[in-house]
Order: structure tokens, then sequence, then C-alpha cells
């Protein structure tokens, strides 16, 4: 069985099955992976100990045979601050990338209202409506006028009976609508439960675009984070090789140091004796601190490196202190490089695997803005209960519903969303030419360390050659002296020769190293599908999407990174 990628396994992956539902073909360009044209060889591969075999870069500080390298790299890849963050990089993309998927799914909402409501008297739902007080009296008194006219009329009819027909007229006329009369209105109560739900049917394929994009987006973060490992182990090895070629340079400085001492020692004996001036004495005391004037700023730059490689490993500035202090030889490179061929870095560079994934992504942006011209398709429904008495809220006759599809098209915006998809796609015009810009760069860099590490190889031998003649130049030059057959300038001149050729013999002896670190570099080296270091904080159990049910009942409240970190003693001692 196919496993996921490690760095989507916990993502909403459920939804092959409902694209195969939309079968349409979705609108804008189908991306295709550019396929650029790189050298057959490198230029500089013919070079002596450089060979065009297959190059195993994944590990390549291994090729210089230090323990402490190999140690500081795993301390590097377990602790770099940098790299957490591009961890945590992969892990915002990847809720991103959820994001653009959830759009494929139907949407549900529930729903619930109680309401109280009574119309006014006074309003237009109201009538008759309420009379005021002159059309009130006005009634009244029509109704006393009406009641003794007709029981005047019913007294003539029956003139033996007054009282019964007044009473008779009266209630004839109580009969008659009162137009003055306040209007009714009654207090309503409306309770109402229920759930609405909607579904944009993705025809064209919009929706679909934008999880393509999410998806490119989420492995360039990847390709990101790659790239920062490749950067952190090149660096954690330049400053390692650094400390190493400062010891060497503060070892010779103190042995030169040890041997003008002597020098020194020497002018001033022969001037006891009076067989060598005073002038000789303070040229010798010269040289003597010039050369120790040097040693503090070696000394300094050991230290800063020493603090530097301490952060690169996420350690306290002085962690690494005693542990470097011991004086260690400069690593050295093997006698031959394999340096593979240019298509080696289409597939190792962590930066252009990373551009040609956001030019898939901006590609697909094209289809997003394009499916906008389109009409889209939306089903929608509502269900629910309503009654204004609380007690039959749930019953049967109680339910109301409806559903139904919908379409909404814009068809004319002022050619807006033309000029929206010309620039994505001016934009995406934009992300190859990054593209083809990164291999170029990468390119280059290979070059370039091609080159340097060859040539500072050739450089260190001379310097090598150089030394060796300067040492040789300067126990003949005291030798002859102390015989009286030289003056002390010569002395002075072999010994200054011989301090500035051992200082540069170990800076070169350093950059030689650090040049097949800048080619490892170059070449994409340090990472592996297989390794992916501090890919705990990825797959972290504390988040929402991990514990849904958990964050909902405890009031959207998340734990801070910060929580768990023990307490500093503020305390003032």
């Amino acid at each position: 069985m196919t496993q996921q990628p490690w760095f989507r396994r916990p993502a909403a992956a459920a939804l092959p099955g409902l694209i195969c539902i939309v079968t349409g073909c979705a609108v804008g360009p189908e991306y295709r992976a550019p396929t650029p044209e790189v050298p057959a060889q490198w230029h500089e591969s013919a070079a002596e100990g450089l060979a065009t075999g297959t190059a195993d870069v994944q590990q390549w500080w291994r090729v210089f045979e230090d323990q402490t390298l190999s140690s500081l790299i795993e301390c590097a890849v377990a602790g770099n601050l940098d790299l957490r963050l591009a961890v945590l990089r992969i892990r915002e993309a990847r809720a991103l990338r959820g994001v653009a998927a959830g759009e494929l799914l139907p949407s549900l909402g529930g729903q619930g209202s109680y309401q109280r409501s009574k119309s006014s008297e006074n309003g237009p739902m109201a009538f008759p409506q309420a009379p005021g007080k002159a059309e009130t009296f006005a009634n009244t008194v029509a109704r006393g006028i009406a009641g003794n006219a007709l029981g005047t009329g019913l007294g003539t009819v029956a003139p033996g009976i007054p009282g019964v027909t007044n009473s008779v007229a009266t209630g004839l006329i109580g009969m008659l609508p009162n137009p003055s009369g306040d209007p009714e209105t009654d207090e309503v109560n409306l309770h109402a439960a229920g759930f609405d739900a909607s579904w944009e049917i993705d025809v064209f394929g919009g929706i679909r675009r934008k999880v393509q994009s999410a998806d490119a987006a989420l492995e360039a973060t990847v390709e990101d984070y790659r790239g920062t490992l490749v950067t952190l182990l090149a660096e954690v090895a330049t400053t390692y090789i650094e400390v190493r070629t400062l010891q060497s340079q503060i070892e010779a400085t103190r042995q030169n140091i040890a041997l003008q001492k002597e020098t020194l020692s020497l002018t001033q004996a022969r001037l006891a004796l009076e067989l060598a001036t005073e002038l000789d004495v303070q040229q010798a005391e010269t040289n003597l601190a010039t050369t120790e004037s040097q040693l503090p700023l070696l000394e300094s730059s050991l230290a800063i490196s020493v603090y530097r490689l301490s952060v690169l490993i996420g350690q306290e500035p002085h962690t690494l202190c005693d542990e470097l202090a011991p004086t260690h030889p400069i690593p050295l490179p093997p006698t031959e490089v394999l340096v593979g061929v240019p298509t080696d870095i289409l597939r190792q560079r962590p930066d252009i695997r990373s551009a040609e994934r956001r030019l898939a992504a901006q590609t697909a942006q094209i289809g997003v803005a394009a499916a906008e011209l389109y009409p889209r398709f939306t089903l929608s429904g509502t269900f629910g209960f309503e009654a204004t008495d609380l007690n039959h809220v749930l019953e049967a006759r109680s339910i109301s519903y409806g559903f139904g599809p919908s379409v909404r098209w814009n068809i004319f915006d002022g050619l807006r969303n033309i000029n929206r998809i010309a620039a994505q796609e001016a934009v995406t015009h934009q992300s190859y030419v990054v593209y083809q810009r990164t291999l170029l760069t990468a390119l280059q860099e290979v070059e370039n360390s091609l080159v340097a590490f060859k040539r500072e190889q050739a450089r260190r031998d001379a310097l090598a050659r150089a030394a060796g003649a300067a040492d040789r130049s300067v126990k003949l030059a005291e030798a002859l002296y102390r015989n009286g057959l030289i003056d002390f300038q010569s002395v002075l001149d072999a010994q200054r020769s011989l301090a500035n050729l051992e200082n540069t013999l170990a800076q070169s002896r350093g950059q030689v190293a650090i040049n097949l670190v800048s080619l490892y570099k170059a070449l994409g080296g340090g990472w592996s599908p297989e390794v992916n270091p501090q890919h705990e904080y990825l797959e972290e159990d504390s988040d929402a999407l991990h514990r849904p049910t958990d964050f909902f009942l405890s009031g959207g409240k998340s734990p801070l990174p910060w929580n768990d970190a023990p307490e500093t003693d503020t305390e003032t001692h």
C-alpha cells in the first residue's frame, strides 16, 4: 500500500470520492512541470581531485571523518530554531490546504430562535385604528341622539310602554358596530429550531484549482524546509572549520611568538657581549610585539565562532566553549570528490524544487480566476420546526422545510474578472522567470564552488612549500647571525615571512575544507526524503486539528508552547 507523504498524514484526505463525483473538466491551463535544458557535464569537472561519478551528498559531512563535526550536525538538526520554524510553516501550510479542500464539502449549520411579538395597535396591520378623543366624543353623542330618536318613534307606535320602547331602542343602537372601539391585538410566541445546508457543485473546477494550488504551496513549503536544512548543515560545518582554522592560526602564532622571544633573548645576550647593537634589540622587540598583537584578534574571532556554533545547535552561546577548547586539526577533504552531473541538481536542490512547486501553485490560480467567468451552482436547503407553543414544536405539523438548486452567473462586471485572469497569467510568467533564474543561479554556484575548491587546493600546496622554505630560511638566518655573517635585518625578514606564511597556510587549509562544504551545499546535499528532522513539531497533538472536541469544550483555549517552559529564577541575589 502506498503511504501518504509524511507532511500530509494528519490532513483531511477524504476528498477523492467527492472529486470523482464531479466529472466536469476544470477550467484553466493544465500544469506540466518545465523540462529545462542543462549542460551534460560541469565545465570544471575534469580538474584533478574531482570526478563525475554519482555523488552521495545526503550525508556529505562524513567525508571529513571528523566525529566532532558529525556530532555537531546531529545536535543542529535536532535543536536548531530556524529549522523548527520551517517545520511549523509546513504545519501552517497543511492547515491552509485543509481550508481550501473544505470548500469541496457541503456546509451544515444549526439554528434556533424564540420570539415574542405583538402588532402595533396603530400600525398598518391593526384595523380599525383606535379613534382619538374627539372622535370618541362625537360617536357617543351620535349614538345618544339616535337612541332618543328611535325611542321617540317607538313611543309613538306604542304610547303605553315608553320605558320599554326606550330600552328596545338602546339595544338596537348597541347592535351597531362601534367604529371608535379599540382593535384587539394578540401577543404571539414563536419557537423555531432547525438546520440549513448548502453545497456548491464544482462544475467548472474553480475549487479544485484552489486545492491544487494549496497542494503545490504545501509541497513548496516542504522544499523550503529542506533548503533550510541544507543551509544549516553547511553553516554548521563552515563555522566548525573556522574554529579549527583559528585554533591552527593561534597555535602557529604562539610558536612564532616563542621563536621571536628566543631571538630577542639572543640579541640581548649579544648586546651584553657588545656583539650586537641596541637597534637589533629594539627591532626584535618590535617584531615580537607585532606578532603578539595578532593573538587577541585571533582569540576573539575564535570565541565568536564558538558562540555562533552553539546558537546554531539551539543552545546558549557558551555551551560549546569547554568541548571545543582543545585544539584539533583542520578537517581534511578526501583525495577524490564526486560531483555528479548537472541534471542531478534538478532533483537535489531544494530551492529549484520549491520554485517549480510555486510555479505549479500559481498556474492553478489562473483556473481559480477563470472559474468566475462561468455559472456557479449551489444546492441549498432548510429543515426545521416552528410553533407558537413550545409543547408542540416537535410535532409533525410543526415541520417546515425548503430546498432546491440555485445558480449565480456574473454576466458582466466591466471586464474586471478578465483583467484578474490576465494578472494571474502575468504572475505565472513571473514565477517561471523566477524558476529559470533559480536554476541558473544553482548552476553558477556549483561552477563557482568547483573553481574555488580546485584553485584553493593549488594555493594551499604552494603555500605549504613556501612555509617549509621560510622555516628553513629562519633557521639558516639565525645560524648565520649567530656567527656574525649577516645582519639582524635578514633574521627579522625571515621571521616575519615565516609568521605570515604559516598564518596564511592555516587559512588556506581551512578555506579548502570550507570550499568543499560550499560545493556540497551548491549540489543540494544534506537532506533525504527518509530523514525529516524535528518532524515531531509537525505532528503536534495539542492543536485544534487533533483535538477538535477538547478545543470546543475548552472555549477555544489553545495551549501555548511557552506555558510548559521552566520558570526562571528572577530573585535578586
